[in-house]
């Protein structure tokens, strides 16, 4: 135990994370809380890659002495526990955070991304397992990523759950007061979570990391109040104020209705990260100027605008025009219904960045109508895909970056055992009516690039089956912009 916990200690102080200065009491607080005797014997440390390298022996430890249960969701409580023992005070990092930040806006950005990573509130270890390739697509390359890095809970603690008793505290994972928040069965813990306040206008809003990052930085900006996203004016603005709060990042919203949105859309939040998604190469179809206002139709699957301009203002007034158009724009022969009763179908997913000194938003285009042949929406990947992806198109997807489930990975080491051998496995089940249209294909030796490169083109059929306007729709896209959009919003 005790060689883990130097490793740990000696970790975090060549991170910055700690001092010196802060040795013995850090050593005394953390022999404590781990029940370890303390004397002055401690063994000299060994280098060590991410903070799991240590936590996980100690854990082991701990289980062995009966002190935790062997679960994926105790040992995550705990260890948590442990690396807040090295996290500064709410204050203390947000201080750090801005006397970096009106010096050099990278530097500052860096110290909360590394100190995140440091302190294993965003677990490198796993994410780092992640698989992730790219396809060549019509649209140019598509990103795909088998995600591993959120791990299942297991039977235990799902038993364990069942049992504890639920609380509307915090009212949901997004809140600001999970900042420190200990967790229990149904709630993962967030000891050492820190959070950046900040305003937007007369707004406060919170910075944070995803602990599950999806790509570089992948950042949460969330509302300091607990209420419903919504798409308008103001989440244009707000989206183009961050990029100039944090600049080099790139800044979206999930659309605000169910299907179409995101997973929470009780608590009002975008996401941001330093990445270049595969929307932003995208090429132009149509093209029109008024004034200082650039409108394009771009070459993507999902039906999408882009707009630039220097005033943000001004463009966030012409994204909310564009919005309130498609809102109650309808094309029965396109099965794009904006209300059935008072119910709403037409938003928008938008997605801003600063680049060539002009600002940009993307206007991806979004329906959830559901039908009884299409249960789970018209524009939602349709049942033929879901054996690769059936949930939800959400900001992320829509821009270019598959997160596919972690069982993927298994599943392609049985899918090409079934190609090369013939050999059937149940998790192939869903699977089946796929691989049998692959089976006399070339696979040039390669199988598992093969299947890859496949997987990639469900996913483009998977965006496509999201796009309102099909590709051979394209007249009507240009139709819908040019008579709905230039001649009410530019004339």
């Amino acid at each position: 135990m005790k060689q883990h916990i130097e490793n740990l200690i000696h970790y975090e102080l060549n991170q910055g994370v700690i001092t010196e200065r802060d040795m013995n009491y850090l050593r005394n607080q953390l022999y404590y809380l781990l029940d370890e005797v303390l004397d002055d014997n401690y063994p000299k440390p060994n280098e060590i890659t991410y903070p799991s390298d240590a936590l996980n022996p100690i854990l082991n430890l701990l289980i062995k002495k009966n002190k935790i249960n062997d679960t994926v969701l105790e040992r995550d409580l705990f260890d948590a526990k442990i690396m807040n023992v090295f996290s500064m005070l709410p204050s203390t990092y947000e201080k750090t955070f801005y006397d970096l930040y009106n010096k050099d806006n990278d530097k500052a950005m860096n110290f909360i991304y590394n100190y995140a990573k440091a302190t294993n509130y965003i677990r490198m270890d796993r994410i780092d397992k992640n698989e992730s390739f790219k396809y060549h697509s019509s649209y140019g390359d598509l990103e795909i990523t088998i995600n591993l890095s959120k791990p299942e809970k297991d039977p235990k603690s799902i038993m364990l759950a069942s049992k504890t008793k639920s609380t509307s505290y915090p009212k949901c994972v997004l809140c600001k007061e999970n900042e420190g928040f200990s967790g229990n069965f149904n709630r993962d813990s967030r000891d050492q979570h820190r959070l950046i306040s900040f305003k937007l206008k007369e707004n406060t809003y919170f910075f944070q990391y995803s602990p599950y990052i999806y790509y570089d930085e992948h950042s949460i900006i969330l509302s300091e109040e607990h209420k419903p996203m919504i798409i308008n004016y103001q989440t244009f603005l707000n989206l183009l104020l961050l990029t100039d709060k944090f600049k080099g990042y790139f800044f979206g919203s999930n659309a605000d209705l169910p299907i179409v949105g995101g997973s929470i859309l009780s608590h009002d939040h975008y996401q941001g990260g330093r990445y270049k998604f595969p929307i932003e190469d995208a090429k132009t179809i149509k093209k029109w100027t008024f004034e200082d206002i650039t409108l394009e139709i771009i070459k993507w699957p999902l039906s999408t605008l882009r707009i630039k301009g220097s005033n943000k203002e001004e463009l966030a007034k012409k994204a909310n025009d564009i919005l309130t158009i498609w809102k109650n724009y309808n094309n029965k022969d396109l099965n794009i219904v904006s209300h059935t009763n008072e119910t709403p179908h037409n938003t928008i997913t938008p997605i801003v960045r600063f680049k060539n000194g002009l600002y940009e938003i993307d206007l991806v285009l979004r329906n959830n109508l559901t039908t009884d042949q299409y249960p789970l929406g018209i524009f939602h990947p349709h049942e033929d895909k879901w054996h690769i992806k059936k949930e939800n198109i959400g900001l992320i997807e829509a821009i270019g970056l598959a997160i596919l489930p972690g069982r993927l990975q298994n599943e392609l080491k049985l899918m090409e055992d079934y190609l090369i051998n013939n050999k059937h496995h149940p998790d192939l089940t869903k699977h089946l009516p796929w691989l049998e249209t692959l089976k006399n294909k070339d696979f040039k030796n390669d199988v598992n690039s093969f299947l890859k490169n496949e997987i990639g083109k469900v996913f483009e059929k998977v965006l496509r089956d999201c796009g309102v306007f099909k590709e051979k729709d394209e007249k009507e896209f240009i139709k819908f912009t040019v008579e709905e959009i230039n001649e009410k919003l530019f004339k």
